[in-house]
């Protein structure tokens, strides 16, 4: 019976890291997906990990409050590696803002079904495409790969000056590179959109009595769509490459937590 309790207590320690990386991480965390099926997703992939990392994880503590604090600690490294992979759709999204505003679509909003909130009709579309990517690239794997890995440098959670240090670089890189590849994807279309207000500009310049406003809507829409339909294979390797950097910088956190 009490070999039963320690697995068992062992058991639950990998399903809250497990349970946070599914709180948070894209695909993992969309409101699509009911809760229960969730839940039992985690339970399984728990019961594969558990004979690979259960000779990783710290001894059992004999008190429920020391034991409560260790589970919320695994929960919450599940939920920095998360964390760190989402921050990267959220430059999917910024990318889609851009183009919004450039384009006028600005004020029609849609459902998003991963982040369930209203987003512009664009922003919706990137977030769609970017979880597509992230399925096919087999993202998904890499991220849980990444996590039983963990078990074997990130014993036990706790604040100390050298973990919030690496925490805090780590996530002042992630987020760096969230703006960077933010402004890639958007690049084509903004360039493009802001020659063409420089044209509109210079055409109301040339010729007073043209109404270049009443043009300049649907010539935007044309444009901005031809050049986001041209340019989506440039937009769809900038999302995979992201993607990656997202990756690697969780594995980079793995690797590099301080023993």
């Amino acid at each position: 019976m009490d070999a039963f309790v320690d697995h068992f207590q062992g058991f639950l320690l990998i399903l809250a890291r497990l349970f946070g990386l599914f709180l948070v991480a894209p695909f993992f965390s969309s409101d699509s997906i009911p809760f229960s099926f969730k839940a039992i997703f985690a339970f399984l992939c728990s019961l594969v990990l558990y004979p690979i990392v259960g000779k990783f994880l710290p001894q059992i503590p004999g008190h429920m409050v020391n034991y409560g604090l260790l589970t919320i600690g695994e929960l919450f490294v599940g939920l920095i590696l998360g964390f760190l992979v989402s921050i990267v759709f959220a430059a999917f999204q910024l990318a889609g803002d851009f183009f919004n505003t450039q384009i006028g679509f600005s004020y029609t909003e849609l459902l998003d079904p991963v982040t369930q909130t209203s987003l512009p009709v664009i922003s919706t579309l990137k977030s769609l495409m970017a979880t597509a990517l992230f399925l096919i690239i087999g993202a998904h794997r890499f991220l849980i790969e990444t996590l039983a890995g963990s078990f074997e440098r990130i014993h036990l959670f706790h604040f100390a000056p050298n973990i919030n240090k690496g925490l805090f670089l780590i996530l002042q890189e992630a987020i760096g590179a969230m703006f960077l590849v933010a402004f890639k994807i958007a690049l084509p279309v903004i360039g493009i959109l802001f020659l063409v207000s420089l044209a509109e500009g210079m055409m109301g310049k040339a010729a007073q009595q043209m109404n270049v406003m009443s043009l300049s809507f649907p010539l935007k829409f044309f444009i901005g769509i031809m050049t986001l339909v041209v340019t989506m294979t440039f937009i769809s390797v900038q999302m995979v490459q992201g993607i990656q950097i997202s990756l690697d910088k969780a594995n980079t956190l793995v690797r590099q937590w301080p023993k």
